[in-house]
């Protein structure tokens, strides 16, 4: 309730205020539904008292800085036209670590904003922000999403499960996360027989027939420590039609991101329509990533990779890939499916000199067709670039590589892969084994001249 004094709102303790705006919508401070905000105080219903209030109406819920303690076991619902926004890092969302909990809050609909906040799972949920199948028009800005994991309840459901700190569903459409910082998602249990987390999840609901999300933009944001070395990776974009050849162009970016202590990969792609750019990918490891799960003590590579690219019409560019550690592959173009369209260009990749690791490769191409690996600039790997399975149509130009053993290696140790209709010019390569290899897998295989 409140009172009218000489023109002027004056709101009577106790009782919530919707201020309207000229707009129409109401600007609501989540203190006059009840929430206390003092780390201790069960906050859950006031909260989402506040939320239900905005919802529909173009809403905007005013988090003081405070910590809301919020129950995990009771999912916050923000619906559509709702914008949440606090104070910045001191606003604080917070798990309750008395119980454990699937995900902490829910964005479900068209026209939402979260700004300014800290989303803090406290280690009490699997996933911390889950933006739902259909929704559209969701901004995740300035904020903090932290602290996913699996409950340490054998008999829990949520003892096993792909643990993440944002997850976007399917059939999603113009989905922004800006400047946002997204760190500590660990797995600790096994799930399909490894230790899977994932700092942020694009993926469609298990078991429907949603499509990818589309005009998704992750940009500007900080992911870190992501783990463990079995199946942690920074950015995991999957389109699951993909496997059965309905996959769709996504129109999606990945931009100016930095990373680092993701320790399987900072960006796995399994989708289309992709553009991967200017993210700095640092690796944090120097011979001391371990697996913790099926192959404990094992281990692992510094990194597997920074850049995974599993799916067609994607590019990859002007990407800087570097730190202490190595890489198996710092930009992987598929495994064992295969893809086309894709385009690696003016990338900087420079592992660590110290590493330990062998095998090492700057950017390797498994099964690909029409492909493009332009103006890359390589330093440290044992191998620059290596076309180790089936190749064909492709441009290897342009590129900048210094090894510790090979250049160029257009060879394969796996019986019936060929490598054909691939122009090899304008390198500069120093390595000590090779420069350009060749083998009697190519065909038609053009290496020009003016490599040196």
């Amino acid at each position: 309730m409140f009172v009218v004094l000489s023109g002027t709102i004056m709101p009577i303790p106790g009782h919530a205020v919707a201020v309207a705006s000229a707009a129409g919508s109401v600007d609501l401070n989540v203190k006059d539904y009840g929430a206390v905000g003092d780390g201790s105080t069960d906050d859950t219903s006031a909260v989402q008292e506040a939320l239900d209030a905005a919802a529909g109406r173009g809403g905007r819920v005013y988090f003081p800085a405070g910590t809301y303690k919020v129950n995990p076991q009771k999912t916050l619902i923000v619906e559509g036209n709702t914008t949440m926004i606090g104070d910045g890092a001191s606003s604080v969302i917070q798990a309750s670590n008395r119980s454990f909990g699937w995900e902490m809050m829910r964005a479900a609909g068209s026209h939402i904003t979260i700004s300014d906040l800290t989303l803090d799972g406290n280690k009490a949920v699997n996933r911390v922000l889950v933006i739902s199948g259909g929704s559209s028009d969701v901004k995740i800005q300035k904020s903090i999403v932290s602290n996913a994991t699996h409950s340490n309840d054998p008999t829990s459901d949520y003892y096993t499960g792909v643990v993440s700190g944002i997850i976007v569903y399917g059939n999603t459409n113009q989905i922004e996360i800006d400047s946002t910082e997204v760190k500590n998602i660990t797995a600790v249990n096994l799930t399909a027989g490894s230790l899977i987390s994932r700092g942020i999840y694009v993926t469609t609901t298990w078991g429907s027939k949603e499509k990818a999300a589309a005009n998704v933009a992750i940009k500007n944001s900080y992911i870190h420590h992501i783990g463990p070395a079995d199946d942690g990776d920074g950015i995991y974009y999957e389109d699951p039609n993909v496997d059965s050849k309905q996959g769709t162009n996504t129109k999606s970016v990945i931009a100016g991101n930095t990373f680092d202590h993701n320790a399987k990969r900072a960006i796995k792609i399994y989708a289309q329509g992709i553009t991967v750019e200017n993210n700095r990918i640092t690796n944090s490891y120097l011979n001391n990533n371990y697996y913790q799960g099926k192959d404990s003590g094992k281990r692992a590579p510094d990194m597997y990779s920074g850049i995974s690219v599993y799916g067609s019409d994607n590019t990859i560019r002007n990407n800087t890939i570097g730190g202490e550690g190595s890489y198996y592959a710092a930009i992987e173009v598929s495994s064992s499916q295969t893809v086309s369209n894709v385009t690696v260009r003016g990338n900087k990749i420079k592992m660590g000199s110290k590493s330990a690791v062998e095998g090492t490769t700057a950017i390797r191409v498994g099964n690909a067709k029409q492909f493009e690996i332009t103006l890359n600039t390589i330093e440290n790997a044992e191998k620059g670039i290596w076309t180790w399975q089936n190749a064909e149509r492709g441009s290897i130009e342009g590129n900048v590589i210094q090894t510790t053993k090979g250049g160029i290696d257009l060879s394969t140790y796996l019986e019936n892969c060929v490598q054909k209709d691939i122009v090899v010019k304008d390198n500069t390569v120093k390595s000590k084994s090779f420069n350009i290899l060749l083998a009697k897998s190519n065909v038609n295989v053009e290496v020009s001249t003016d490599n040196f």
